[in-house]
């Protein structure tokens, strides 16, 4: 409201000033010359300067900025926090057992994901403490029942089968401690029992 009453004095002294000039006598070259100067007694026509905003395209690129941050951060939260949750937990169903088998002996274990992520039993090896307290490895997991492949998913079971040449069911103690190592080397422990 004050600029608008500012500008209306201005142009009323603009008024006065070109009628002084026409009472002078002076000719259209000094009037074009005091309008195109935008001057009144030295004053510049308009004294309300605009605030000066931000462009455009700062504008945007501070939204694409933020954006992108943000996204960022939330897979940044999401990644992390579905590897810390995501975890394989097997648990041995039933009771692990060691069996003769022509030319060694035969180990069948049934398994259980309770964990919520897969795992890959293939080329795992299960390590039975002999009577002599040495390590021995039954390896080449074959697939007895629950399945067609080795990946165990979350919430299902497999029953396998290992197998150790040359070795004699008289080798191994009744309850004998046996550690399952996968290839991407998660381990767990149980026991295993005799017929």
């Amino acid at each position: 409201m004050i600029a608008d009453e500012e500008e209306l004095r201005k142009a009323v002294e603009l008024a006065r000033l070109l009628a002084r000039e026409a009472e002078r006598g002076a000719r259209w070259p000094t009037l074009v010359l005091i309008l195109n100067r935008g001057a009144c007694r030295g004053k510049p026509m308009r004294t309300r300067k605009r605030a000066g905003g931000m462009p455009p395209i700062v504008t945007v690129i501070i939204v694409v900025a933020a954006v992108v941050a943000a996204v960022l951060a939330a897979y940044f939260i999401y990644s992390t926090t579905a590897r810390s949750v995501r975890q394989v937990l097997l648990t041995v169903i039933g009771q692990p057992t060691l069996y003769n088998a022509s030319g060694g002996v035969e180990l069948r274990v049934t398994f259980k994901n309770d964990g919520t992520a897969d795992v890959d039993l293939k080329g795992s090896i299960i390590y039975v403490q002999a009577k002599n307290k040495t390590a021995i490895a039954f390896e080449d997991p074959k697939i007895v029942t629950g399945g067609n492949a080795t990946i165990l998913r979350a919430g299902e079971s497999v029953a396998l089968k290992y197998f150790v040449k040359g070795a004699k069911l008289d080798d191994f103690p009744d309850g004998a401690m046996a550690t399952l190592q996968t290839r991407d080397g998660y381990q767990t422990s149980f026991a295993v029992a005799k017929p």
